[in-house]
C-alpha cells in the first residue's frame, strides 16, 4: 500500500477532529509550489495556478466514530453516534479515544441500536473512568488495514482515499491554465458544514467532490455498482444532481484517456449538497470510488479504481 494513504488512514479525524489529518496532509505537502491555508471551519485549502476558471475539488478529512454520552456509575460508557451507520457494523471491535484509551464497543442486546452501544475500557466504577474518558470526548473505529488481491479493507477508507487522491493530483500537476483550489474539508459526516464554508469563501466555477459509494456487487446487493470497473459518476443524490457542464466534461476525459466509468443515483448525501448552493450557485458533480461495506469498520476499495480515478481528474486539468 502507497506510504501517504496508509500514513492518512492511520491519522484520528472523527468529525470535528481533523487535526491530525489536517497535519500529515501539510507534512505530505512540504516542497511542492501551493498555497495552504487552514479556514475557521478547520478546512484545508491548497491553491495551484492561475487562470480564468475555478476549479475545486473537495474530498472530506473526517470519519464516523462515537462521542461519550455518559459515564455510568459502572464505569461502561454510553455513546452517540458521529456519522450514519449501522450499530450491528461496530459491535464487538475495538475503539481509540483521541487521548489514546483502547476500549472494546458491546451492547445490551442483539441487533441494537446506537443507543444500545457502549464501551468497556477495563475500569471498575465511574471514578476510574473519568480519570481516562469524559463526556464529550470522542473516539475512532481501531485503524487495521491490510491490502488482498490488489484492493484494500480497513477503517476509515471513506474518506481518506478521497484525501489520498488529492494529495496526488497536487503532487503530480505540471502546469495548469486553471485556478485550482483542493479542499480537504471538515465535518462532512455532520452534514457537509465545512464543504460550504469552503465554497463560500472560494467561489469556483466548477466542483468537483471525490468520495466513496457502496458498490452493490456482493450477495444480496441491490445495484449496478462494483469494485475494479472504475470510477462512477454519481448523476443524483439525495442533494444534488450533477451538472450538466460536469458530466460532459468528466466523460470526455474518461474517453480521452480511456478509463472506464459507471453510473449510479446514490440515496446519500455528500458535500456537493451544500457546495452547489453557495453564492449564486456552483456547477457541481460527484465523482465516487465503489465500496463494498462503507461506513463499517472494513471497507473495501479496488487500487485499480483509485488510479482510474487520478488519472480521469488529471484529464481535467
Amino acid at each position: 500500500m502507497d506510504s501517504t494513504l496508509s500514513r492518512l488512514l492511520l491519522s484520528f479525524g472523527v468529525s470535528g477532529h481533523e487535526t491530525n489529518v489536517r497535519e500529515t496532509i501539510i507534512n505530505e505537502l512540504k516542497g511542492i509550489n501551493c498555497k495552504i491555508k487552514e479556514d475557521k471551519m478547520g478546512n484545508l485549502i491548497v491553491k495551484i495556478g492561475e487562470g480564468a476558471e475555478k476549479f475545486m475539488f473537495c474530498a472530506h478529512m473526517d470519519e464516523i466514530g462515537l462521542i461519550a454520552s455518559y459515564i455510568e456509575d459502572n464505569g461502561f460508557i454510553r455513546v452517540g453516534n458521529i456519522g450514519d451507520f449501522n450499530a450491528n457494523d461496530v459491535v464487538h471491535n475495538f475503539i481509540k479515544f483521541e487521548n489514546g484509551v483502547i476500549g472494546k464497543i458491546a451492547a445490551t442486546k442483539d441487533n441494537p441500536e446506537i443507543d444500545d452501544l457502549f464501551i468497556d475500557i477495563g475500569v471498575k466504577n465511574r471514578e476510574e473512568a473519568l480519570n481516562k474518558v469524559q463526556e464529550g470526548d470522542v473516539a475512532a473505529f481501531f485503524k487495521n488495514t491490510i491490502e488482498i488481491d490488489n484492493n484494500i479493507i480497513g477503517c476509515g477508507l471513506d474518506d481518506r482515499v478521497g484525501c489520498y487522491i488529492l494529495i496526488r493530483l497536487i503532487k503530480e500537476i505540471k502546469e495548469t491554465d486553471k485556478e485550482l483550489y483542493f479542499v480537504f474539508s471538515s465535518q462532512a459526516e455532520l452534514g457537509g458544514r465545512g464543504a460550504r464554508a469552503a465554497s463560500f469563501e472560494i467561489e469556483p466555477d466548477y466542483s468537483i467532490v471525490v468520495d466513496l459509494e457502496e458498490s452493490s456487487d456482493i450477495i444480496g446487493g441491490k445495484g449496478n455498482i462494483k469494485i475494479g470497473e472504475g470510477p462512477v459518476l454519481t448523476v443524483m443524490d439525495r442533494s444534488l444532481i450533477m451538472h450538466h457542464e460536469i458530466k460532459e466534461k468528466l466523460e470526455n476525459a474518461a474517453k480521452n484517456n480511456n478509463i472506464s466509468i459507471q453510473y449510479t443515483a446514490s440515496k446519500r448525501f455528500t458535500d456537493g449538497g451544500t457546495i452547489h448552493k453557495e453564492k449564486c450557485g456552483v456547477k457541481t458533480g460527484v465523482v465516487s470510488i465503489p465500496c463494498r461495506y462503507n461506513h463499517s469498520v472494513s471497507e473495501m476499495v479496488s487500487i485499480e479504481d483509485i488510479e482510474n480515478t487520478i488519472k480521469l481528474l488529471k484529464g481535467l486539468m
